[in-house]
């Protein structure tokens, strides 16, 4: 490569920033020193997300450790235990450090999240309460991070919640607070303060240490001051009657979100056990996604009364108990009737250690059977169903015909993967894979629950009219029911296209056996779970071999019937030469008037 060229090449800032965005922040810390140029765009990569807050200030001015007093003494001194700066701020230090605050866009302060295995033994020591107080009082400029967009602030304690009002201004988009439950006029305060230095906030992100009982008064403040807000998320089993009506009079609302299940343990089931809010006609006119907690009667009575369902593409709902299957049923007909542009529906028990559970499991008839389902078919918008219940529904392989024949445009399908194991089991076996790779061409995602004790025979998919599945990424099957992993392999092999992955395992195991505690599952079934872990662990890892190894055995006989036909088309056209020389033959003994035996 000559010197021009690679100079041009040097100076594509698009082409630098492509190649930065995969090295490491030390790397990038190199990169910057090889020119101006690049120094630029690399501080530009390493910069633009914060997540080390001490480390950045750092940059300001030399830190050190010095004792904070403790909470309600005066007197009470500890040891050194947070950082605090070595020194007085100057201008000149402000002046250095304008050069990268400018460049932060991202700034994510997350005392409670889990460090490094290598770091778990260090002592986590807090920045001081002295640090925010000098950063608000020195800093000559009005923001210190005058381009902050997205702001996330999980702090460890009620005391330090309120140091984020340091890096607030009117330009951050998303706001990310964990709430502490404080004395009302302190609390109230320090949320209109966020309030109002944070007007233009269109994302937020709520984080709670106990039910929302305890701080329903403080959110409700701070969704009504916030009034350009257009996704909230909250925790599972957070979103009462109260927030909910709060959050229908937002005109910019689009999306409402709650947390994932492992973090629903300040939640409270019993917040939200009586979901009845009060929407106005008027009531949520941006709204198009939207998930909330409750039981399925309330959810049936929201979505029937009111107008906002009708513009909704997504529904989550995270059932606070399990119903009977009319109830179901009707809550799936009015999905059906009154949600006519819904793409994405989910209805979803948590397995959790509160979770109220059966003992013991209720018989197969009385459990969710394919007509719950059907009213779902006529929803020809939907392409994405998650369900999860308690227990293993009543289905069977023929059913599974009926639901992929009736609803082929399914791009992602689960359908109760993870269910308490009782003494039923599924009644799903691997057969029911076959409609899907059938009618179902669009699907890439497909989570089911099935005894894969008995594969069927290699023989019973070599018909021609069944194909493999086409677009299919990942096959989630949980802790299903298998003895060994070969046969089930071998199956798999002639279904699921290459590079397509098993999953197994539980989305949340610890407070999955907690719940098969309560529930009194049997020690030796617990058990058997993990080795129902292992085969399909050791299933996943055979598939892409014998996959491949298919593929490869079925081009091979593509490539030997190709063969065969090309062979058999100059046969033909052998005998077609041979037909005709035979013809000529004849003509010229004809006019010459000679016999073959002259």
């Amino acid at each position: 490569m000559d010197d021009p060229y690679a100079r041009t090449v040097g100076h594509i800032d698009e082409l630098l920033v492509m190649i930065f965005s995969y090295l490491d922040d030390r790397s990038l810390s190199r990169v910057a020193c090889v020119s101006k140029h690049w120094s630029d765009i690399a501080l530009d990569c390493l910069w633009h997300e914060v997540s080390d807050i001490k480390r950045a200030l750092t940059v300001l001015a030399p830190l050190s450790l010095k004792p904070e007093r403790s909470t309600g003494s005066v007197t009470s001194i500890r040891p050194p235990n947070a950082y605090a700066f070595k020194r007085p701020l100057t201008p000149a230090d402000w002046q250095r450090f304008q050069r990268y605050s400018h460049r932060v866009h991202r700034l994510r302060h997350d005392q409670r999240q889990a460090r490094p295995s290598a770091e778990r033994e260090k002592r986590h020591l807090p920045l001081h309460s002295k640090v925010f107080d000098e950063l608000s009082a020195s800093c000559p400029y009005p923001n210190i991070f005058p381009n902050l967009q997205s702001l996330t602030w999980f702090s460890c304690a009620p005391i330090r919640q309120h140091h984020v009002l340091t890096f607030m201004h009117s330009r951050i988009k998303h706001l990310g607070l964990q709430l502490y439950r404080s004395d009302p006029p302190s609390s109230t305060i320090f949320l209109e303060q966020v309030c109002a230095r944070c007007s233009g906030v269109t994302s937020l992100e709520l984080r709670l240490n106990e039910p929302v009982r305890h701080s329903e008064v403080d959110v409700l403040v701070l969704l009504h001051g916030l009034y350009e807000l257009q996704q909230v998320s909250l925790p599972i089993f957070s979103l009462t009657p109260s927030l909910f009506t709060e959050l229908s009079r937002l005109k910019h609302l689009v999306t409402i979100s709650v947390g994932h299940p492992a973090q629903a343990q300040p939640g409270n089931r019993e917040d939200v056990a009586e979901f009845t809010p009060t929407i106005p006609q008027d009531g949520f006119p941006a709204l198009r996604n939207v998930a909330f907690s409750s039981q399925i009667p309330h959810a049936t009575l929201l979505l029937k009364n009111t107008i906002f369902p009708a513009r909704l593409t997504q529904l989550h709902l995270k059932n606070v108990m399990t119903t009977t299957p009319g109830e179901l049923r009707e809550f799936f007909c009015v999905v059906r009737d009154r949600c006519t542009s819904l793409r994405d529906l989910s209805v979803d028990y948590i397995i959790a250690p509160d979770s109220p559970l059966t003992v013991p499991p209720p018989p197969l008839e009385d459990r969710l059977d394919i007509t719950v389902f059907r009213p779902l078919f006529s929803s020809r918008s939907l392409r994405i169903f998650e369900f999860r219940w308690d227990y293993a529904l009543n289905l069977m392989d023929d059913d599974m015909e009926e639901f992929a024949s009736n609803w082929r445009s399914l791009e992602s399908l689960q359908l109760n993967p993870e269910p308490v194991p009782d003494p039923h089991g599924p009644k799903l076996s691997l057969r029911a894979l076959v409609p899907f790779a059938r009618y179902c061409t669009n699907l890439h995602y497909l989570a089911l629950h099935i005894d894969a004790r008995e594969p069927p025979e290699p023989s019973c998919l070599c018909e021609p009219s069944i194909p493999r599945f086409s677009r299919l990424d990942t096959l989630a099957v949980g802790l299903s029911v298998i003895t060994k992993a070969e046969p089930v392999t071998l199956f798999l092999s002639q279904l699921l296209p290459l590079g397509c992955h098993v999953n197994c395992g539980l989305r949340w195991p610890d407070a999955f056996d907690f719940a098969l505690e309560r529930a009194l599952v049997p020690l030796d079934v617990r058990t058997e779970l993990s080795a129902f872990w292992m085969r399909w662990t050791e299933v996943a890892k055979l598939l892409p071999i014998a996959t491949k190894a298919r593929l490869e055995e079925q081009a091979r006989f593509v490539a030997l019937e190709r063969q065969m036909e090309a062979l058999e088309v100059s046969r033909s056209e052998d005998r077609r030469r041979l037909t005709h020389l035979e013809q000529e033959v004849e003509d010229l003994r004809s006019r010459t008037g000679c016999s073959p035996s002259g």
